[in-house]
């Protein structure tokens, strides 16, 4: 059998190259064909790198969100002038103990970008996912010269954020470059910066934001973005990363799709023409699953090729998509553990699981 592994990333235990790798190991004896994926959040400048391998690392020093100057990476293609850079590798929710969102700011996502504009980047990628923050994007832009004043004309530094305090934006010391850049976010997140599907209501608590404040935040997160001229809350992607998407979207970005950058830069489809089955899965697969992440888009991929797909998962709730051509989801979770086990574990239980469910298969065959 020949078979497609593309494994999205479990967050915290496995990025998606050590994910495939695990899968791998249990399909000896097959033609395995194992592509890195992501969907703009954690693991996307690995993915990117694994495709594109006359693709630089360049590393520099910058600021981590609890102010501790990091050593962090983002990729370059010199032929093309193009930077790449995963918004999780110093603004994810991996890289803090605690989490504070009132706190957090993307300010050194933001020297990211402009270490890649003084390099001559003519188009940046941004990757948004597993981030931290809901600073509405302001340290980012901070970082590339934007100014943010309260109503007494006091200017707001990035540490803590105090978007809360926004009162007017100052564009004068935008750097040059910056204008003359293609920005382009790549995400699975669809959702507007306000509302309720908003960065707020949807994120807010997995990034440490408590429900009684939720309501409190959002407000403030709808009056920073009214002192933008350009009214940017409702584009799809505006509240991906805390609402760095809207801040990109004030800088002229265009939204791609996660799933659709990767198999643009792979050669995955035309795998999937020949292939009897995809394996892919993520940490956890459920209802927001099915809103843009890797393994739904990978399955719908599959199933237009008329290839059936396995999804292997951490925790999920579903048991099967066959309208998706998602035959069966898989927990590999094998026997009573805690969640710190699980995730230590994460290899050899992604392993086991895969081989005891192709054994099955390769009996049917």
């Amino acid at each position: 059998m020949l078979i497609v592994v593309a494994m999205d990333s479990f967050k915290g235990s496995l990025s998606s190259v050590e994910a495939n790798a695990a899968v791998a190991r249990a399909l000896e004896g097959h033609d395995v064909v194992t592509v890195p994926v992501s969907d703009g959040g954690e693991g996307f400048l690995d993915a990117w790198l694994a495709a594109h391998p006359e693709g630089e690392v360049v590393t520099d020093s910058v600021p981590g969100l609890d102010g501790v100057v990091r050593q962090a990476r983002f990729g370059w293609s010199e032929s093309s002038r193009e930077a790449v850079i995963e918004l999780a590798e110093v603004s994810g929710l991996m890289l803090v103990e605690t989490l504070d969102p009132w706190r957090y700011s993307t300010y050194g996502t933001g020297m990211q970008l402009r270490a890649a504009i003084l390099r001559g980047a003519r188009r940046i990628t941004i990757g948004l996912g597993g981030s931290a923050t809901i600073d509405g994007g302001k340290g980012l832009l901070e970082a590339l010269g934007v100014r943010f004043y309260d109503s007494r004309g006091n200017e707001l530094w990035s540490s803590p954020h105090q978007i809360g305090r926004v009162a007017s934006v100052d564009w004068s010391n935008l750097m040059p470059e910056a204008r003359e850049v293609e920005w382009r976010v790549v995400s699975d997140v669809t959702n507007p910066l306000l509302g309720g599907s908003g960065a707020v209501a949807v994120f807010g608590p997995q990034k440490g934001l408590a429900e009684g404040d939720i309501d409190r935040y959002e407000a403030q997160l709808a009056r920073y973005a009214t002192c933008f001229a350009r009214d940017m809350t409702t584009l799809p992607g505006a509240g991906a990363a805390g609402g760095a998407g809207f801040a990109l979207y004030q800088l002229g970005a265009t939204y791609v799709s996660g799933i659709e950058e990767v198999v643009r830069w792979t050669d995955l489809e035309e795998r999937l023409r020949t292939a009897d089955w995809l394996i892919t899965g993520e940490g956890k697969f459920d209802q927001q699953s099915l809103h843009g992440k890797a393994p739904y888009g990978l399955a719908q991929l599959a199933h237009a090729h008329g290839v059936p797909t396995l999804v292997f998962t951490g925790q999920s709730d579903i048991v099967a998509l066959p309208d998706v051509g998602i035959e069966a989801v898989f927990s590999i979770i094998s026997r009573v553990m805690t969640l710190e086990e699980a995730m230590r574990d994460a290899e050899s239980l992604l392993t086991n699981a895969v081989r005891r469910i192709v054994r099955l298969l390769d009996k049917k065959a």
